[in-house]
């Protein structure tokens, strides 16, 4: 499934480029999307030059992209509407994401709380896990 565009961001501000899956049976609520990490991309210039790597928060924005394209899917919401990451409840790197990897970007509904909705994210890379944790957003 590739619905773009995906996000309200511009794209070089966009770490979702492919959702692959958007499952709700009522009880899971969860996405399964994808992003190529262009070794063009801007910050990879200058995020430790000559060993680049992607930075951390940024991590942490896929994992809300993604986020937010589920729940707006949830609520029935245009394709672009506007969440933003209102905490990182808790986050774990665990090993460095490299330009021209593709990472997978999980995240899980957990809790809506109607302004804020609490989802449990998953990224990995290939089959190994390089970050997770739990961030909320807020509509």
């Amino acid at each position: 499934m590739n619905l773009p565009p995906l996000t309200p961001h511009g794209p070089d501000f966009s770490f979702i480029d492919a959702v692959e899956q958007i499952e709700n049976d009522g009880e899971t609520r969860r996405i399964r999307a994808k992003k190529w990490l262009d070794p063009q991309l801007p910050f990879f210039a200058d995020h430790f030059p000559g060993a680049p790597l992607m930075p951390g928060v940024l991590l942490i924005e896929s994992g809300a992209q993604a986020a937010g394209i589920l729940w707006g899917d949830l609520l029935a919401l245009e394709s672009q509407a506007r969440f933003s990451l209102a905490q990182v409840v808790s986050f774990k790197i665990q090993r460095p994401v490299l330009p021209g990897q593709t990472i997978l970007v999980h995240a899980r509904l957990e809790r809506d709380f109607g302004p804020l909705a609490q989802f449990a994210v998953e990224i990995a890379e290939g089959d190994a896990v390089v970050a997770s944790g739990k961030i909320i957003l807020a509509r």
